[in-house]
């Protein structure tokens, strides 16, 4: 009955994400995933022993394909990298090593497998917490506790099964316990993410302008929100505050005067920034360009340009701006101020005239 229960709710998750004309790729991630964690619940079902390969293979992957789909989800990068898919192969290699290899080397495997489960889940936690403060859609940042805490919660009851299933006289029912886990990871994850299903389908700012432009008019915009608008726009132009390394979504609001969870609204409603890093990052970024591209400025270091654009260090630095335009500041720099090439100029010495004797 239980893993009945999470089986429906599973697949009708995952039904919602594929019913979209705009399959994005957390969509599409999200429905390998669903479909991985049915094929856990199948494979689960008869505890040690697999009903087939392919739902054990599913099943063993799902943890990968779990990690792959909640960076995603939170992180708004441009494009998908092949290197999220490292862990999605690492996991595939565990199941093959386990099914295929000798059992002297298998019983290996497993452990191994279970600790790097087990960094990937404290990974997703550690993105959840690290992108709360500064995500600007509201439905989204009220997921990430829910998500986070389902994950580690389903690891920890996954592991004490598995410590249950080697004890001889178990304190528990194992299989229950993990059933009964399941179905209710299964309705809360349906009810979660169909909340803010919507949301899937948007695509993260691609590189392109520096800047957002407003997504609403600005008549449609409360006097309040006009007022805290041109606010933001004085502190944001003219007196670039964002060159300040510690500068807040709570800090801006505080200096703008108004309340935070209008100014997270207007940057993500109107301007339409999903994180405020890449909303001061925009700025950044375009400043980086214009100094980069300046023949006066052709000695400054890449690094200073950096630090006086609030950078923390150098390497948030190049990835944010890798990013945003597609190449290192370095090879913007050579493209932008066109780098002379020096002809080299070879001399031979001229053999020295003998004075002819007369």
């Amino acid at each position: 009955m239980a893993r009945g229960v999470a089986i429906g709710g599973f697949a009708a998750t995952g039904a919602a994400l594929a019913a979209s004309r705009k399959l994005t790729p957390v969509r599409w991630i999200g429905v390998a995933f669903f479909v991985c964690a049915i094929a856990h619940v199948i494979d689960s079902w008869s505890g040690s022993q697999h009903p087939s390969l392919l739902a054990w293979a599913l099943s063993v992957t799902g943890t990968g394909v779990f990690w792959l789909f909640a960076v995603n989800l939170f992180e708004d990068e441009p494009a998908l990298t092949p290197w999220r898919f490292a862990p999605v192969a690492l996991m595939f290699g565990f199941w093959l090593i386990g099914a295929f290899a000798p059992a002297s080397v298998g019983r290996w495997s497993w452990p191994v497998y279970g600790v790097t489960s087990v960094v990937l889940v404290i990974h997703v936690l550690s993105i959840a917490w690290r992108g709360w403060r500064g995500d600007l859609v509201d439905q989204r940042r009220r997921l990430r506790a829910p998500l986070a805490a389902a994950s580690a919660g389903y690891v920890l009851v996954q592991a004490a099964c598995d410590f249950g299933w080697s004890l001889s006289a178990a304190p528990f029912d194992p299989a229950m316990v993990q059933a009964l886990s399941l179905a209710g990871l299964s309705i809360a994850t349906a009810v979660a993410l169909l909340r803010v299903e919507p949301l899937l389908v948007a695509t993260p700012a691609s590189a392109g302008p520096a800047i957002a432009m407003p997504t609403v008019e600005a008549g449609d915009l409360s006097p309040a929100d006009r007022l805290v608008l041109n606010r933001l726009n004085q502190a944001m132009g003219q007196d670039e505050v964002w060159r300040g390394e510690d500068l807040s979504i709570g800090a801006l609001a505080a200096l703008v005067g108004a309340p935070e969870h209008r100014l997270r609204r207007l940057i993500n409603g109107t301007l339409g920034h999903r994180n405020f890093a890449d909303y001061v990052n925009s700025r950044r970024i375009a400043a980086a360009k214009e100094a980069l591209s300046d023949p006066n400025l052709a000695l400054k270091p890449v690094s200073t340009i950096a630090y006086d654009l609030g950078f923390a260090s150098l390497g948030p630095f190049n990835r944010a701006f890798r990013a945003a335009v597609g190449v290192t500041p370095t090879a913007w720099r050579q493209q932008a101020c066109g780098a002379p090439r020096l002809r080299l100029v070879e001399t031979r010495e001229r053999p020295l005239k003998s004075d002819k004797s007369t």
